[in-house]
C-alpha cells in the first residue's frame, strides 16, 4: 500500500470514529466502530419487513461474522441511507437502471424520477482501482452523450482527464475525492431512462467533532470544489439539458439527526 492509500485509510478510520461519536453509541462492539450481534440480528429483521434484505444481501450483507458485515459499520452508506428513507413509504431502495451497455447504473434510493446516491466514509477512498475504472464499454455512451470519441486501443479502461469534460485540470477522474466514473454512469443510467434528478448526499459528523480534525474540512473542501467545478462543466450542463437531468445542490446530512429505527426496536 502507498503513502497516499495508507494516509487515507488512516483518516477513513478516524472519520469513521468521529460518526461513532456523533450517534448514540448503544450495541457498538467494544473498540470498534462496528454494532454488534443485537444490533445486526434487527438490522435484518427490518430489512425482511421492507422486503429489503435480497436486495442488500449481494451488496451490504456478506458471509462475514454479524457485527462486521459493511452494513453494520457505524459509517455505512447504506445503512444510512436505509435509515434516512426508512419512513418513507414512496422510497425505493436499491435502484438499478440500465446504461444501454453491459454495466447498469446502481443507485441508493429513487423517488419518482428522483435518484439519490448516497455517501459517508466513501470519500476517504482510492478510486484509481479495477473496479473503478470506466470500461472500454462505455465508449458508446462517451460520444453519444458528451462527444468524447475516446480512441485508446492499448487499455482496459478509459483513461479520462477532467480537460475532457471542459474543465481547465489535466488531472485524472480517477484521482479525485468524487467518484466521477460512478456518477457519469448514472447520468448514462437517468438519461436512458427518460431523465429525472442526481440527488447526491453526503452523511457526516457533528461539524463540532468535524471542525477538530483538518483534514475533515479539508477534504469536504475538496469535495465541494470537486463538485462544483462538474457541476458547472458546460459538456457536463449541455449533455443534462439534453437529457432532461437536474443536478441540485448536493445534501450534508449530520447523522445525529437520523433516527435510527433498528436501535429504537432492539427489545
Amino acid at each position: 500500500m502507498n503513502m497516499k492509500n495508507l494516509k487515507l485509510r488512516e483518516q477513513k478510520l478516524i472519520f469513521d470514529q468521529l460518526i461513532l461519536n456523533s450517534i448514540n453509541n448503544t450495541h457498538i462492539i467494544p473498540d470498534s466502530v462496528y454494532f454488534d450481534e443485537a444490533y445486526y440480528e434487527q438490522l435484518t429483521k427490518e430489512l425482511k419487513n421492507k422486503q429489503l434484505y435480497e436486495k442488500y444481501l449481494t451488496k451490504e450483507l456478506n458471509e462475514i461474522s454479524p457485527g462486521f458485515i459493511k452494513m453494520c459499520s457505524v459509517a455505512s452508506s447504506s445503512r444510512l441511507c436505509f435509515l434516512y428513507f426508512a419512513g418513507d413509504n414512496n422510497a425505493t431502495m436499491e435502484v438499478s437502471l440500465n446504461t444501454g451497455t453491459k454495466g447498469n447504473a446502481q443507485l441508493d434510493a429513487a423517488k419518482g424520477n428522483t435518484y439519490y446516491e448516497c455517501k459517508c466514509h466513501e470519500i476517504f477512498d482510492n478510486h484509481d482501482t479495477d473496479k473503478n475504472h470506466l470500461k472500454l464499454s462505455y465508449k458508446k455512451n462517451l460520444k453519444k452523450y458528451f462527444g468524447i470519441n475516446y480512441q485508446e486501443k492499448d487499455e482496459n479502461y478509459c483513461k479520462l482527464t477532467l480537460r475532457d469534460f471542459g474543465i481547465p485540470k489535466n488531472m485524472s477522474i480517477y484521482d479525485l475525492r468524487f467518484d466521477m466514473k460512478q456518477f457519469l454512469c448514472h447520468l448514462f443510467g437517468i438519461a436512458k431512462n427518460g431523465g429525472g434528478t442526481l440527488q447526491y448526499i453526503f452523511f457526516q459528523p457533528k461539524k463540532e467533532l468535524m471542525e477538530k480534525k483538518s483534514f475533515c474540512t479539508e477534504i469536504y473542501k475538496k469535495l465541494e470544489d470537486e463538485i462544483s467545478a462538474i457541476w458547472n462543466s458546460e459538456i457536463i450542463k449541455n449533455m443534462c439539458n439534453n437529457n432532461k437531468i437536474e443536478l441540485p445542490k448536493s445534501k450534508m446530512v449530520d447523522v445525529s439527526t437520523i433516527t435510527d429505527i433498528v436501535l429504537q426496536n432492539i427489545i
